[in-house]
Order: C-alpha cells, then structure tokens, then sequence
C-alpha cells in the first residue's frame, strides 16, 4: 500500500512539473521575432529600405559555420536584435536573442550548406501574443557566407509572418552579421 502512494505522489508531482513548465512554455521565441519586426518598422519609418549587402562570390566551402556565434540583426543600418547561434555538425542550429527570458528567448533552426560557399538557415516559429493566443507562425530565413579568416560571417535575413490561418501578412528584411565566439 505504501508502494501504491509514493508511486502515486511522484506521479502527482511529476504531473504538476509537466503543468507548470506548460503554462510557461505558451510564451515563445515567435515574441522575440515580433519584437524585431516592430524594431524594423521603427528603423524602417526612419530610413528608406535598402538592398542586403551582396556577398563575395568566391567559394567559401571548406569554411565551417559549425560553432557558437555573437550575432547581430540590423535594418538600416540601425541593430533590431542581437542573439548568441550555436550551429551543430548535425544540421540543426540554437538561437538566443537578447530578450527577456520569460518571453521565451531560445528557438531552434535547421540549416544546410549552400552554393557557392553560402549557408541557409530556417526557423518556423509558432507565435502568441502577451495573453498567450496563438498569433500564427513566422519563418526567419537567414543566407550567410563566412569571411575570410572563418571567424566572421555576414548576409542577409528576412522575417515572413502568418496568420493563424497560414494566409501571409507581411516581410522585413534586412542584414546580419556575425562574430565566433571561442575558448581562447
């Protein structure tokens, strides 16, 4: 009878973990993202738009996005939102903006090896708003080629969002860049 108990104590109090770590997982990267949208739109009221900045063409290929990286996303010159990235071997890519965590501030992405030295990253984020309704999603897309050296990269974002229905809303775009972040 004890057993039955303390079987039924722990699954209690694993059940009240699952609820409460539920309830705080309704606030979303998707909040970070908005936020940088709303920076663009306030950079963007300010300046024209402009063109992402081209990068060279030369083959970068044997340079490795694979490592932690200090980000920066601007629009007009002006930054939106800095992050930490961490890109992994195995395709998949950790975001952490500089946002107030209760917001939920890491998202996850996938990304690949493109032409020409170039690298392709995508994020499909759900997003909610303050009172934890479901806004719809948004795909930020990045395409970066790493520098010279391999410790730098630099290219282009955008940020697509959707309604709740999948029906498109609006773009920003801008540039980002990129620092790598090592031991020594």
């Amino acid at each position: 009878m004890k057993v039955m108990i303390l079987n039924f104590v722990k699954f209690a109090a694993c059940m009240v973990l699952v609820v409460g770590l539920s309830a705080s997982a309704l606030a979303s990267c998707g909040d970070s993202l908005s936020a940088m949208a709303a920076g663009a739109a306030v950079v963007q009221s300010q300046f024209r738009p402009i063109q992402p900045n081209s990068t060279s063409a030369g083959d970068n290929s044997g340079k490795s996005m694979v490592g932690l990286w200090h980000i920066q996303f601007t629009v007009g010159g002006q930054t939106i939102q800095e992050a930490f990235q961490l890109w992994n071997a195995g395709g998949t890519e950790v975001h952490n903006p500089n946002v107030d965590p209760r917001s939920g501030n890491v998202c996850l992405g996938v990304w690949k090896h493109g032409s020409h030295g170039t690298f392709k990253l995508a994020h499909r984020v759900w997003s909610y708003d303050a009172n934890g309704n479901f806004m719809g999603t948004i795909h930020l897309s990045e395409t970066v080629t790493v520098g010279q050296g391999g410790d730098t990269h630099s290219g282009s974002f955008t940020l697509d969002f959707y309604d709740p229905s999948g029906n498109f809303q609006f773009e920003v775009a801008g540039n980002v860049t990129g620092e790598r972040i090592s031991v020594d």
